[in-house]
């Protein structure tokens, strides 16, 4: 999904018929913009199910319609339909990056027991947001393991996917002392604040000593104020204290990137 979710909300309600046989004839109009409101109201319509002739109709549009909104949406009402795998696979090879996405949401949606292996795959994809998906995805399915989030979080040079890699090194963390020192790496040098105050957030949620130590060190000290306070919560959730009473040094060389004007920008936007 682009980095605005849903960024064609506008689109919704403006479906251009009420039915799904309706939508499904829609998906033929000569126009893009009837198209993309066609499969777009067909995401809606998805959460009912939807006939295997609209799904077809779906699929033949993700292969052939020359919009990339329209491929998008379609994919993405296929996905929400629970549809066969098959319907869907066709665009992790999309030219479109956000096709790509979007499809890797589908799938795992779709077939949660099944994407594992396409879901692993989409982690080599050129796109960082495909990447990002990929990553939720593989945590969202139960599919993640904590070599490929490290690996994610160490080398990937897209904040989105390394922020959700960290998030989601909580949840699996494999061999923890080995995540946590991947963890407290990334908290003292990642350039991005939001994905240190991620790393800060996993290791209050591992709260290990080592991971206290790192946030004591390195998080409390942060140029960011957000990773400061991430910090902090994530020291008082790992004592068992209230943020508050967690002490923030008054001199301290400070963590993070020797970037004193450092300041979290617009991240890129999740996927639910």
């Amino acid at each position: 999904m682009q980095s605005d979710d849903y960024a064609n909300w506008s689109a919704r309600g403006r479906a251009p018929a009420e039915d799904e046989q309706g939508l499904r004839t829609a998906l033929r109009a000569p126009e893009a913009a009837t198209r993309r409101d066609a499969a777009l109201g067909l995401v809606d319509a998805a959460a009912d199910g939807l006939a295997g002739e609209t799904a077809s109709r779906l699929a033949e549009r993700v292969e052939r319609d020359g919009d990339p909104d329209v491929r998008q949406f379609a994919v993405e009402a296929l996905g929400a339909a629970g549809a066969d795998e098959s319907a869907i696979v066709p665009a992790f090879d999309d030219s479109n990056e956000w096709v790509r996405a979007e499809a890797v949401v589908a799938l795992a949606r779709a077939a949660p027991d099944e994407a594992g292996e396409g879901l692993r795959d989409a982690l080599a994809d050129d796109s960082g947001f495909v990447r990002r998906n990929a990553v939720i995805a593989l945590a969202k399915t139960g599919a993640a393991d904590a070599g490929t989030l490290r690996e994610r979080l160490k080398e990937d040079p897209h904040a989105g996917v390394r922020e959700y890699a960290a998030k989601y090194l909580a949840t699996f963390p494999g061999e923890e002392s080995e995540t946590v020192t991947v963890l407290a790496a990334v908290l003292a040098r990642d350039p991005e604040a939001f994905v240190r105050a991620g790393a800060a957030t996993a290791l209050g949620d591992l709260g290990t000593d080592r991971a206290e130590e790192a946030l004591e060190s390195q998080g409390i000290t942060d140029r960011s104020e957000d990773v400061v306070r991430a910090a902090k919560r994530a020291l008082a959730a790992a004592r068992g204290e209230d943020p508050d009473d967690v002490e923030v040094p008054s001199s301290a060389p400070g963590g993070g990137p020797d970037r004193p004007e450092e300041a979290p920008g617009g991240r890129p936007g999740g996927v639910g």
